[in-house]
Parts: structure tokens; sequence; C-alpha cells
């Protein structure tokens, strides 16, 4: 693995180049996705917020989008595995490389890919944490807001880890009009709010969407999806706000909201349909689409879970991640049966990777419930199919 690493280094190193230009892979809906995560703030804060009013002119406002649990890290996690495997804290966790995530499914289809983080030393750093550029003597850029290096599956290949890098890495691609097709960004811990205010985090968002919102930003059509990850009151069912910009918005739809129920899940269901990707076999199951998305491509399955009123968004399940070793679980053997809303079943080399374990039970059922660590834990049974 080490030997892999050192010469894709050396391969990046010497093409002159971080992200390589490529042919576009074409989706039904949008060719490109980024999505900017923001920290902890509460839905009705938020949505009156001056700047993200006027952000929201621009694009379609997720009116009914939670969060998946407490504290940042697990919510990270969630948005590229379909599960955050019983996470409870912000502490230092991997997860094996049987353990597959969007990127696998991308670069199944040839879309690419690649993860900005603000202040990120150098690329594929895996450290906890690194002083950046606010000159606060704090954390500009940590490890918990950046979910890839958390998953082994991408840290053990230096061409994936490569496609981590900084902002500046970003900007100088954007000039160049070679922004990889799905784009994972935060900011640092000033800009996204967590060590600042709501204030100061929706100015920056503001300030710094406005290139990407310009007229010809891009040459392909772009959506953009600026979220938090998780609210400030764990009181509240996790409510957020999430907003939908960019070119791939539809003219009549700009000013709108969209009350469907969603959570960190339907980005992932949301790219499978756009690019008619596998699945996971996990939670992205049965996530909703985003609805304009769905209208666009012909997707009606979705629905709200039928165990929406008594979720608790702010309790972790049990789970391989857990910090308390009695609620502790292995990691679930992902459904092999199930199809997605790129209408594809499960990847295959997720398929071969578990191949051992595919009797096991799992969790995963594709229906779309929510679960949570109070009064709906997971039910693991053996896999079924999700027909209708």
């Amino acid at each position: 693995m080490m030997q892999r690493f050192f010469l894709s280094l050396l391969v990046w190193a010497y093409s002159g180049i971080g992200l390589a230009a490529a042919d576009v892979t074409r989706g039904k809906v949008f060719d490109r996705f980024i999505t900017i995560w923001l920290e902890n703030q509460d839905y009705a804060k938020v949505v009156v917020d001056s700047s993200i009013v006027d952000l929201k002119r621009q694009g379609i406002l997720l009116t009914r989008y939670y969060a998946h649990t407490h504290p940042s890290q697990p919510n990270y996690l969630a948005a590229l595995a379909g599960e955050y495997f019983g996470n409870n804290h912000d502490d230092w966790v991997r997860l094996p490389e049987n353990v597959a995530t969007i990127v696998d499914l991308l670069e199944d289809k040839d879309v690419t890919w690649g993860g900005y983080f603000e202040d990120m030393p150098g690329p594929g750093y895996m450290g906890n944490a690194s002083d950046g550029s606010t000159g606060t003597d704090g954390w500009d850029y940590v490890r918990k807001h950046n979910p890839f290096v958390t998953y082994d599956s991408v840290t053990n290949d230096g061409e994936r880890l490569l496609k981590l890098e900084s902002f500046d890495t970003f900007q100088r691609t954007f000039a160049a009009k070679q922004v990889p097709q799905f784009v994972f960004m935060t900011p640092n811990m000033m800009n996204d709010g967590h060590n600042t205010t709501l204030d100061f985090a929706t100015k920056w968002s503001h300030k710094f969407l406005q290139p990407l919102l310009a007229d010809k930003a891009f040459d392909e059509k772009t959506l953009i999806a600026l979220t938090y990850d998780e609210s400030e009151t764990y009181s509240e069912p996790n409510h957020i706000v999430t907003l939908l910009l960019g070119s791939a918005i539809p003219p009549a739809l700009k000013g709108t909201q969209d009350d469907t129920f969603y959570t960190h899940y339907s980005m992932l269901s949301t790219l499978q349909a756009n690019w008619g990707l596998h699945n996971l076999g996990r939670y992205d199951v049965g996530a909703n689409v985003f609805k304009f998305v769905a209208d666009k491509v012909g997707y009606t399955a979705n629905k709200d879970p039928e165990n929406l009123p008594t979720v608790n968004n702010s309790v972790s399940y049990p789970g391989m991640l857990h910090n308390d070793s009695s609620v502790r679980l292995p990691i679930p053997v992902p459904n092999m049966k199930l199809v997605g809303a790129g209408g594809l079943g499960i990847l295959p080399s997720i398929k071969a990777a578990w191949s051992g374990a595919q009797t096991g039970q799992t969790p995963y059922d594709g229906g779309g419930r929510v679960f949570d660590g109070d009064r709906n834990p997971p039910v693991y049974n053996k896999p079924a199919d999700n027909s209708p």
C-alpha cells in the first residue's frame, strides 16, 4: 500500500497539474455537483438570515432537510457512505477498506471527483488538525470535517488520497475550468461558523458563492448544495437549512421551496438518479431524491418515512464507532438485493468485497425509514429486495 501511495505521489508531482481535465460524464439533470458544508445552526435562525434570504432568490430552499445525529462527524461520514456506523463523537475514527463510499460509485461510471478543505496543509493530509490562515492560534482545518480520510478505501489508494486538497487548489481548478464533477467542500473553522457566528458564516458563504453562481461560471450544468451539518439545539429534531443553487436549477424554480423530506443520504440518492449509478446497499437506498431531479428523471418513490413522527435525530444508534463499548456492533453487511435511485443494484465490487457475508442479517431494507438511538434503533433482518 505504501509503495502504491508514493508511486501515485510521484506521478501527481511530475504531471504538472493536480486534477487533470477529463471528458465530462453527462448527467440526466446536472453535470456537476458541489456541496459546501457549514456548521451547527438551527433552521429557524438561518432561514431568516439576510445573506441566506438573498441566496434563496437564486435557488430552491429545502424546507424539510434533516441531519442524522450529533455531533458533527457522523453527519459528514453519512454523506459519503449512506451510514454513520453508530458514531456519536468527533474523535479519530477509521473504517476498513471494505466499506465503500460515493467515490466507488462515481469512479465506476467515470465521474470525476475531488474534496477541498480550507487550510488543509497539503494534498492528502491525514492529521487531526492544523493551524491555517486565520491567525487565531486555533485549529483552522480539522479532520472531523473531512470525511474522506476516515475511509481506508480512500486513504489506502494514493491516487484517491491526492484528490483531497485545499481551497487554493480549488480556486486554481475553477479558474482553469477543470473542477471535478463531484466536489465536497468544507470551509475552515472560522468561515463555517463553528468558531464564529451565524452571520459571519453566511456572509462568507454569500461572498464565496458569487463567482460560482455567475453566468458562464461553468461550461456544464452545475448543481450546488449549501448545507449545514447539524442543528445547534439538541432538543430540536436536527432541522437544518439546505439551499440548491447553480445553473442546473430551472429558471422557473429559482426563488421557490421544496417541502419534501430529506436527509444527507438524499445527496447520495440524487447523485445515483442523475448519473445512473449503482448503490452502496445501505441507507442511500430509499432516501428521497431532490424533487426537481426526481421529476426530470421519472423517479416516483419519494415519500415521508413511516416512522418520522417518533424519530429523535439527536441520538446515535448502536454501531462500530459508538464510544460506549456496550452498544458497539460489527459493521452491518450491505444488502446485496437492493435497487437504488439510479435503477441499478449494488456496485459489483461491493458485492465481491462482502461475498463471504451475503447471508448475514442487515438493517438496510430500502424502505426509507429513519433510525436513531432512542425509539427507532435499526432492525436487522435477512436481506430482501425493495420491490413495491
